[in-house]
């Protein structure tokens, strides 16, 4: 039987999880679906409630609050489960969300990475399959200089536009995320150091695509995700901080990324 263990951190976000797991309990899915919650520093009853929605879910309490990369580490570590899924408790899976994953996984061996095709709560296309960073289009993105890009459709070249069926792409974002767990332990799972929180999705992005694994969308796996995207609608403040420090780790561990070619090679 085919395992799927899924991680979910909450983080004071309980009043979230109700549509999250029931929407992973409806799951159409014929393997088993291991659910691990981690409850990130904040006692609100995160763990009682998922048990009501999920009784056998495990739970994995931490005491201080850690970092979006350390805790979903944290819940993968241990697993012995074909495939992993990372999820932020603000996504609904679409009821054959995650067969789809596991069809295409399995139909792709090099495939060590996936993405669903994510909507808004509205039911637009959410660009969450995007190119990696280039020079020019970060310091357009992350300067005032974004409102011209969005009048000239400028941010095209980054944000990826919905496919008609499953594509390579660069990265996804790290909302929803399945992986091969043999292709998430031979790159390490998610680099702890980027906390707490803001392009570990990227970096595992380019080491999984440097260690020869290709990273895919699955447009059959949809989800909506309530995409708050402060560091997208904000030009300072500390979400923009962290992200600009994350931005910064990047370029240090692969120097050559905002001037080398689409996607790294394998070394």
């Amino acid at each position: 039987m085919t395992e799927v263990t899924l991680s979910v951190v909450s983080t004071g976000e309980a009043a979230k999880l109700p549509a999250c797991l029931t929407a992973i309990a409806q799951q159409r899915f014929a393997g088993r679906i291991r659910v691990v919650l981690v409850r990130n520093g904040v006692d609100d009853g995160s763990d009682a409630l998922t048990r009501t929605i999920i009784p056998d879910a495990s739970i994995l309490i931490q005491n201080e609050k850690r970092g979006f990369a350390e805790n979903h580490n944290a819940a993968l570590r241990d697993a012995r489960s074909e495939f992993g899924m990372v999820l932020n408790p603000d996504v609904v899976l679409s009821e054959g969300c995650v067969a789809a994953f596991v069809d295409a996984m399995k139909g792709r061996r090099n495939c060590g990475m996936a993405g669903p095709l994510m909507q808004y709560p509205d039911g637009s296309a959410q660009p969450s399959a995007r190119r990696f960073p280039r020079v020019a289009g970060t310091i357009v993105r992350r300067t005032p200089l974004r409102r011209l890009a969005e009048r000239t459709g400028m941010s095209s070249a980054h944000y990826l536009p919905p496919p008609d069926s499953d594509r390579m792409v660069d990265w996804m974002l790290g909302a929803v995320l399945f992986v091969r767990l043999d292709a998430w332990k031979s790159v390490g799972g998610f680099d702890e150091g980027f906390r707490p929180l803001y392009v570990e999705d990227i970096d595992l992005a380019w080491r999984m695509w440097s260690a020869g694994w290709e990273v895919w969308q699955v447009p059959a796996a949809m989800a909506v995700h309530e995409h708050q995207a402060v560091t997208d609608r904000v030009f300072f403040n500390r979400r923009t901080m962290w992200h600009a420090r994350g931005m910064l780790r990047f370029l240090r561990k692969h120097p050559g990324a905002l001037f080398g070619p689409e996607r790294p090679r394998p070394a």
